[in-house]
């Protein structure tokens, strides 16, 4: 869990860089179907979901959003990375650029990919690109201040689709006996567990998966988790560690190996975030 690193243009390059790595690992490791399912997870929260952050103040014009779009699907792998940092060294604050850049871009593309005007692979390097931005610029989105000693308040989740509930409830029961507050998440679909990490702040989200078959919906939910709760500290657990790098490739931030230890893991994880500030 590396502290943040940023540049005089606020961008946190340690999860740019690593949000990259991510989405080149999903591009090798997971079929098409499954690429592009993620991709459209990035398109569709990015576009209609950032609202909830507030209100952009500037508006670019169709021709700004269109001059975006084409650094998205850009050969150079730098070109959308200098347009934001232009737009931020022009002034623009992170919720403009998240709000009005951003949700439009993913707005655009997404149309242009039902009208079958963008490839796959076009969509697949756009999406991957968008996801980088939004992760650099995370910190800058946290709707409110850095967690107390008092935070207590976790999400349990089991992976939507995953029948194996067992482990889940004495995992919870576990985490209340140490004094957590436990949000258990047991047979609600994608969504759901996405809404609830957005609209209540959490000390972190533990998602339990068991099925090894699972990778792509793990994938696309963690996705999803980092669009709706930027700064949220994700951890994995499960029988789906069993399966090399699928950490890595799911994109958490750290894991709980053991049942056993769940509970002192888990307060050592929040330990670190109080120390270094948000992953």
């Amino acid at each position: 869990m590396a502290r943040q690193q940023r540049n005089n243009d606020d961008i946190d390059l340690v999860a740019w860089a690593q949000a990259n790595k991510q989405f080149a690992r999903l591009q090798e490791s997971l079929p098409e179907p499954a690429v592009s399912n993620v991709a459209r997870e990035v398109v569709r929260r990015l576009a209609f979901r950032l609202p909830r952050y507030g209100s952009a103040t500037e508006s670019p014009t169709q021709d700004d959003i269109d001059r975006f779009c084409v650094t998205l699907t850009a050969t150079q792998g730098d070109a959308a990375e200098r347009f934001v940092r232009n737009l931020r060294r022009s002034g623009n604050s992170a919720q403009t650029i998240y709000l009005s850049y951003i949700a439009a871009a993913a707005r655009t593309l997404g149309n242009r990919w039902d009208e079958d005007e963008l490839s796959f692979a076009e969509v697949t390097m756009a999406s991957g690109r968008l996801f980088r931005i939004i992760r650099a610029l995370r910190h800058m989105l946290d709707r409110e201040g850095p967690l107390t000693e008092e935070s207590r308040s976790i999400l349990l989740a089991l992976l939507p689709g995953d029948t194996h509930t067992l482990a889940s409830e004495i995992a919870a029961d576990m985490f209340r006996r140490d004094g957590w507050d436990v949000n258990l998440a047991v047979g609600e679909d994608h969504d759901t567990v996405v809404a609830r990490a957005e609209i209540r702040r959490f000390a972190a989200v533990v998602l339990v998966a068991n099925n090894a078959g699972a990778l792509e919906a793990l994938t696309r939910l963690v996705i999803g988790l980092r669009i709706a709760a930027p700064v949220t500290p994700l951890v994995l657990a499960g029988k789906i560690l069993d399966v090399p790098g699928a950490a890595e490739l799911s994109g958490v931030d750290t894991v709980i190996a053991s049942l056993d230890n769940a509970a002192r893991e888990l307060r050592d994880i929040a330990d670190v975030v109080r120390r270094v500030g948000r992953l």
